[in-house]
């Protein structure tokens, strides 16, 4: 059994001979084979069973990546479920997502940082900084992972202290008045105490230029209106500290505590006039773009078309033909118009503690690690988004988590074998309000609020055995049981104004739904599964049961409800094969997805609800990395899902079968990077580009639900000097300038438009970093 003591001797020997060795030699060739802790111990990635994508620190810094989300470009079968300017967004893998953006969900891909699990989608968008690897393991991992997710999960495991001192400094410079700094300082501070101290700021100016910042918009058919800031930044601060003691020869414990704090514009939404389509019977049953509007239209109210048969109503089907009259200034442009924006509206907050004790015992390893997360979240948005006096959102969040997990592991004979318990315990504040002037179209003069508290209390046991059936042939079976307790408590009041007056507003106050509630689950996950190794490749097939717990829906303006859990069968087969005396590496795999209950979300008017469903999900996924040379880096990578929600209500009375959003059928990615002696140092010219095919922004699949397809490239130029020292990049991002849509919102029956966020322009900027 390897100790801890022998791990920190090789970590230590591979650290030292990563900083001595020459940059003309192999090393500067950025994939290598690296170690994953996937199946909670060290191992190389090529001998783990799992469709797992890992980078290392030193790939991540090669790659010039700097939030979590921008891993997906190179990681087959994972996309982003919208981005709304860094402030949420959500991994979907293999289809697996439910982008409920309610403060009180939990996502099917659970992200961990240092083994802590974070409960909030609002946590999941985190800038990178000082990591040592990041793991993104497909398909459900319930079995050795303390929260059951049927999709899988995001691992970040940061940089730990060091015994030699060491550290660096980085700063970039790029457009649009981006700074950021980062750094690090690692070291021994005693004889058996090391510590390290990293950090981040991100200084971001404004993306989006409101035309109405400097004064009034003209009158509308709802009156003048004031001005408002521009949008789409970001200031973002961030530490980490840690402390770690040597606990006799064959222990440790690190303490480690985090602080950021985010502070960004309004949501950098834009409109795009759509329209409502009706069954005679008042049914939506299609929600179509503006420009599309069918020459006949019976329109019973500016922004809905029935039956197809136009009256002459002159706002439709014209583009401003929305409930006030409003043009985007410049379509998916910069340009947006807005009477309510405030550089500064949103804010996130976050600080956590954590304590990891490890010791290697004689016939076994003992885990133990305690963490407590918390996270504060203020959004406020022009609800309409347009030059208009007319709705406004507010919603806050805070979320108090505590985990704690017991875990022994050993290797006897033919058996590997791990073992272990978990608590979590997550306690949600949750509100949201919509409040609307006089002259609203809908909602005039009111504000309602939805307020709820969900707590959540899970306990589980769970193991896991690795027996080797012969040298080749390994038999792998896990098991988990988790009882999940929920509490809900929710409210919905209603504020009316009894005058006209924007000021000095006498209000009445109304309830309108109160719930009490509980939620009580029994689940089990499950994993078995055939390993066969061969010479320098890796077979797998197996059958892998996960579960994700039922909730509660608390959409705005009231209608709460549960949901029941997920239940997903996988089965899935798997190769990895080295070649080229291991300078390639080609991985494949294939799946398919039995679901019983996917939770499926459904965006409506300002308003989301999960709803229990059947759903079938198939794929593939090829991944080829290749280093010909000392000079050459290749990657490529392609997948395909095929993935359906069957019989979808997505009207009263209409059923359909629907792909999940934000699930493309087809992804592919590619990065070429060549590197060469120059300038007494090695210079590395580098272009990587990503494809995606269209998906949809919700999950009734309407016809201006659908997002096109995008390609995205990127190009990045360094210089590292000879002694590991000074790292000099300048890049582009986004380098054709596209503009495709990253995530909307229908909200056509309440303003006839639909909410869209696009994608950052055109960057470019220069990174210096010098290590120490």
């Amino acid at each position: 059994m390897q100790t801890l003591v022998t791990r920190k001797c090789l970590l230590a020997m591979s650290v030292t001979m990563a900083l001595l060795t020459p940059v003309a030699s192999a090393t500067q060739n950025v994939w290598e084979s690296i170690e994953v802790t996937a199946q909670k111990r060290n191992q190389n990635i090529s001998d783990v069973g799992i469709a797992v994508t890992a980078f290392s620190g030193e790939q991540l810094e090669a790659l010039g990546l700097e939030s979590s989300t921008e891993l997906i470009a190179f990681t087959p079968g994972v996309s982003l479920a919208g981005d709304i300017g860094g402030q949420r967004a959500i991994f979907n893998i293999r289809g697996v997502v439910q982008n409920d953006y309610a403060d009180l969900a939990e996502a099917p891909v659970a992200v961990y940082v240092d083994g802590g699990y974070l409960a909030s989608t609002q946590a999941q968008t985190f800038g990178l900084f000082d990591v040592a690897r990041i793991e993104i393991l497909k398909g459900p991992q319930g079995t050795l992972f303390g929260r059951n997710a049927t999709g899988g999960l995001v691992n970040t495991v940061t940089a730990k202290p060091t015994a030699e001192t060491e550290g660096y400094a980085e700063f970039t410079a790029a457009r649009f008045d981006q700074f950021r700094f980062e750094g690090a300082i690692s070291g021994e501070l005693a004889d058996g105490i090391y510590g390290r101290f990293s950090g981040f700021t991100n200084q971001q100016g404004e993306i989006l230029k409101n035309i109405y910042e400097d004064g009034a918009a003209p009158d509308t058919r709802l009156g003048s209106v004031g001005g408002g800031e521009d949008g789409y930044n970001d200031d973002t601060k961030a530490f980490r500290a840690q402390l770690m003691f040597d606990v006799g020869e064959d222990g440790s414990l690190l303490l480690s505590g985090n602080w950021s704090d985010t502070t960004k514009s309004e949501g950098p939404y834009q409109v795009v006039n759509t329209t409502e389509v009706q069954d005679a019977n008042g049914n939506v049953i299609d929600v179509i773009f503006a420009a599309d509007d069918p020459m006949g239209c019976d329109t019973i109210r500016a922004g809905v078309c029935v039956d197809g048969n136009f009256n002459g109503d002159p706002f439709r089907p014209v583009q401003g033909g929305d409930f006030n009259g409003n043009f985007d200034p410049d379509g998916s442009g910069r340009l947006v118009n807005k009477d309510f924006a405030f550089d500064d509206q949103n804010k996130i907050k976050s600080h956590g503690l954590a304590m990891t004790f490890e010791y290697a015992f004689d016939a076994f390893d003992f885990f133990a690690m305690s963490d407590y997360k918390q996270f504060k979240r203020t959004v406020g948005l022009d609800s309409d988004q347009t030059a208009s006096p007319e709705l406004i959102f507010q919603s806050n969040s805070t979320i108090d988590q505590y985990s704690q997990e017991f875990r022994l592991s050993g290797d006897t004979g033919d058996m590997k074998w791990v073992t272990g318990l978990y608590y979590l315990s997550i306690d949600t504040d949750y509100s949201q309000g919509l409040a609307g002037s006089p002259t609203t179209f809908f909602l005039g003069g009111e504000e309602n609020n939805t307020l709820v508290s969900l707590d959540t209390e899970s306990y589980s046991v769970f193991g896991q055995v690795d027996y080797s059936l012969s040298d080749s042939l390994v038999l792998v079976g896990g098991l988990r049981y988790t009882r999940e307790d929920k509490d809900f408590i929710g409210n919905v009041y209603q504020n009316t104004n009894t005058n006209d007056r924007m000021i000095e507003i006498d209000t009445t106050t109304t309830s309108l739904e109160t719930l009490e509630d509980t939620n009580d689950q029994n689940l089990w996950s499950a994993k078995l599964q055939l390993e066969y190794s061969v010479g320098d490749s890796l077979y797998y097939v197996g059958v892998n049961r996960g579960v994700k717990a039922g909730s509660f829906n608390a959409p705005l303006m009231g209608g709460f409800s549960q949901y029941k859990p997920e239940e997903l069968t996988a089965y899935e087969a798997g190769l990895k094969h080295s070649f080229m005396q291991g300078n390639g590496v080609f991985n494949a795999n294939v799946f398919y997805y039995d679901y019983s209950d996917y939770q499926s979300f459904s965006w409506v008017n300002n308003a989301g609800v999960v709803s229990n469903e059947k759903a079938s999900f198939k794929g593939l996924e090829l991944e080829l990395f290749l280093t010909p040379s000392e000079s050459l880096d290749v990657l490529f990578n392609v997948s395909y899902t095929d993935a359906v929600v069957e019989d979808l209500e997505v009207a009263s009375g209409y059923f359909a079968d629907t792909t999940p959003p934000f699930t493309p059928e087809y992804q592919a990615s590619a990065m070429l990077r060549y590197n060469w002696d120059a300038f007494e140092g090695n210079m590395a010219a580098q272009l990587s580009a990503s494809y995606q095919t269209e998906t949809f922004h919700n999950a009734r699949n309407y016809t201006a639900h659908e997002i096109d397809g995008y390609s995205v490239a990127d190009a990045r130029l360094t210089w590292d000097d000879g002694e590991d020292k000074w790292h000099v990049a300048a890049y582009v991002d986004n380098l054709f300038d596209s503009d495709h849509e990253l995530i909307g919102f229908d909200v056509t029956g309440f303003y006839g438009t639909s909410q869209i966020s696009y994608a950052k322009p055109r960057t470019y900027g220069v990174t210096i970093r010098r290590n120490f």
